[in-house]
């Protein structure tokens, strides 16, 4: 992917979160790293990140609180774990998480899982932005029927001015030749 993607970690491991940081920074995005899930929500706000990569384990605030708040404010979730649980992972798929990747976590594939969410999440930002742009189909039948309503006014209108307004004309005369 050529345009710099803006990701948000959010790990308790801070080895993980250097070498992360570090690798995504090298390919040319834009990171954001938070050490919890409370700072790293503050952080969410504050850069609205294309992707948020989130550990499950944590303490306080766990992965799936953080995940469920995320998601909530329409963003993606990318989770990870060092235990490979499959009830986590459907737990989180079924909340909104995008992904589950396990650790040890093999760059190239995160990337690649952090680059093709970061499309799926332009893509969703457009539609949005297009959605507005353009009127409902309701709203434009609704347009459609007051316009055509409002030049049938305009016409009636307009005829029952011209009645009212015209003269009637006087009778034109016309000359008789006698003897014709």
């Amino acid at each position: 992917m050529t345009v710099s993607v803006r990701v948000l970690f959010i790990d308790d491991d801070t080895d993980f979160l250097r070498t992360a940081g570090a690798y995504f920074e090298r390919v040319g995005h834009e990171v954001h790293r938070a050490a919890d899930g409370g700072q790293g929500l503050a952080l969410f706000d504050r850069v609205e990140p294309h992707v948020t990569v989130v550990d499950f384990r944590m303490p306080g605030m766990n992965g799936m609180e953080v995940l469920e708040r995320v998601r909530r404010k329409q963003g993606i979730v990318i989770m990870l774990t060092g235990h490979g649980e499959i009830e986590t992972a459907v737990e989180a798929m079924r909340l909104g998480a995008e992904n589950f990747i396990q650790k040890p976590v093999d760059m190239g594939h995160l990337l690649q899982a952090v680059e093709k969410a970061a499309e799926k999440a332009t893509l969703r930002r457009e539609v949005v932005t297009l959605r507005r742009l353009v009127p409902s189909r309701r709203k434009r039948v609704m347009q459609m029927v007051v316009t055509a309503a409002l030049i049938f006014v305009a016409v009636v209108i307009g005829l029952a001015i011209g009645r009212e307004q015209a003269p009637e004309a006087p009778p034109i005369p016309i000359p008789i030749e006698e003897g014709t």
